[in-house]
């Protein structure tokens, strides 16, 4: 699983790093929510990082950049999924399988870019330590996630789940199972507009990844 990220929080930036355009009116009425309600709008503190529930800028169908939760809120569903069902990590293998992402993969797409992630791994006497993966040589990454929207107290609400594949070695050998899919850039907009595609087909794109190695760091 991937259960924190470092975020990129400069929209500017990641406006023209991708071509997108920032959806500024779904920002602001992120941080006035934010300060309304700051334990249900929780957005990233000053280390970037993201957990799941809080809000990260994710780009979705003609590259606008959106605020939306870490963490799937299925449509329809009146009450938050309990906490111990991963609801924000989607398994590569499980897209076309387990029922809330089936519900949503071939519809709703997004891509969330990101400088390096968190991890539990286990180190020597079984112990659990946190440690960080990055990537050598590149400045950010980025991943296809799902998303989902519903309507919680007549507010909006949009959420999101990374797509995590199976991982490199060095990522094995520092003790952790998956990683975050990193998607080839050629591929971006044939994931963001998945009309017409079959599931077969969307599988097929999300094997077309960025070459990509990673240092470790115990944290």
């Amino acid at each position: 699983m991937c259960f924190s990220i470092e975020i990129i929080r400069d929209l500017k930036s990641l406006a023209q790093e991708f071509g997108s355009k920032i959806d500024k009116a779904a920002f602001e009425r992120l941080n006035k929510n934010h300060t309304n309600d700051p334990k249900t709008y929780k957005i990233p503190g000053a280390d970037n990082r993201i957990f799941p529930n809080v809000y990260s800028p994710v780009i979705v169908k003609g590259r606008i950049i959106r605020p939306m939760r870490y963490r799937i809120r299925p449509k329809g569903h009146a009450q938050e999924v309990p906490g111990k069902y991963n609801m924000y990590n989607a398994r590569l293998d499980a897209l076309d399988k387990r029922r809330t992402w089936k519900t949503l993969f071939g519809k709703n797409h997004g891509l969330v870019p990101f400088k390096r992630f968190f991890e539990w791994v286990q180190v020597e006497g079984g112990k659990k330590q946190l440690g960080v993966f990055s990537p050598i040589g590149k400045d950010f990454m980025w991943a296809p996630c799902l998303t989902d929207t519903c309507s919680v107290g007549g507010e909006k609400l949009t959420t999101f789940a990374i797509i995590t594949d199976d991982p490199p070695e060095e990522v094995r050998a520092a003790g952790h199972d998956r990683c975050p899919l990193f998607l080839g850039q050629e591929m971006i907009d044939a994931w963001l507009c998945p009309e017409g595609k079959s599931q077969k087909e969307l599988l097929e794109l999300l094997t077309h990844q960025e070459p990509v190695k990673y240092s470790f760091l115990l944290l």
